[in-house]
């Protein structure tokens, strides 16, 4: 017979197993594992710029695709197959990377010295495939997840807001004015301790309603897309097969419309008032006491 100390770790267990079975925790560690990729090429590609620089610095390419495929291909010592690649990566582009590459101030490496930076140059690509790869992943496991957040907010944005707190239905008990400033805290956290102005949108801001939208709009269109999100989020955690998606993300368009199309209300200048006009003593003035018997 099994001591109570067993019975105890057997419900554990099963309770932890079940606990696993929760598909938005996929999104959870997939969402993680997505940022962790980007920023390890990110890293990659700018001690490979750094690298690099020695030998073609005049090479200025924000796309590190590009920039990667032609450090593999470039060599000084075979131009015409060089002009070949350049143009062919570039396109149009590739006349002034041409022009740069014949009178290069750079120093004339060995291939041996060059190794190095195509082995770097590979690992990126590689990186980038990968990350190409678990966005796939996160879009379709996001729309089985949470198919009415992924409808209204997108899937990347979706995935991004329940990585954020930890679960579809942690994200489900937050109100909108919360999920509007996701992302946000360490700004949030300056306002509420130095005054400074709040936050007007954190992880909702990848929507491209709202990063597309003239500065002063966005405050209103991020409410409202949070807004729709916990509506959203609420029926993909409790009302499982309910699906809203379409109909709410009609009514955020058309309220996006309702702001787009409102007119800016101009400031008001107040006048500043003369100095006589203005409370307290006058400049040269001094109280009047009685005098003292």
């Amino acid at each position: 017979m099994p001591t109570r100390r067993e019975r105890i770790m057997e419900e554990m267990k099963a309770k932890l197993k079940q606990s696993y079975l929760s598909r938005d925790l996929l999104l959870v560690f997939c969402d993680n594992a997505v940022k962790d990729v980007e920023r390890n090429a990110n890293i990659l590609f700018e001690r490979l710029n750094e690298w690099y620089s020695i030998y073609f610095p005049e090479l200025k390419i924000e796309d590190r695709s590009k920039y990667c495929n032609l450090v593999l291909q470039i060599d000084k010592e075979n131009m015409a197959e060089s002009k070949k690649a350049i143009m062919s990566v570039m396109g149009e582009k590739g006349a002034p990377i041409v022009s740069a590459l014949e009178t290069s101030a750079g120093t004339d490496l060995q291939p041996k010295d060059l190794e190095g930076m195509k082995l770097i140059a590979q690992q990126i690509l590689m990186l980038e495939e990968t990350e190409e790869q678990l966005n796939k992943y996160v879009d379709t496991v996001s729309r089985e997840v949470c198919p009415n957040m992924a409808e209204v907010a997108g899937p990347k944005v979706a995935a991004m807001l329940i990585a954020h707190v930890g679960g579809l239905e942690k994200l489900a008990k937050l109100p909108a004015s919360t999920i509007q400033v996701l992302g946000a805290e360490k700004a949030l956290f300056k306002h509420l301790r130095k005054h400074t102005k709040p936050p007007k949108h954190g992880i909702i801001f990848q929507h491209s309603q709202i990063h597309s939208s003239p500065r002063d709009k966005r405050g209103k269109i991020a409410r409202a897309l949070a807004g729709k999100i916990a509506i959203a989020a609420k029926i993909d955690a409790y009302g499982k097969g309910h699906f809203m998606g379409k109909e709410l993300r009609a009514q955020f368009e058309k309220r996006v419309q309702d702001i787009l199309a409102e007119k800016v209300k101009p400031k008001p200048v107040y006048a500043q008032k003369a100095p006589s006009q203005q409370a307290g003593f006058k400049p040269q003035q001094r109280p009047q006491f009685p005098p003292k018997r």
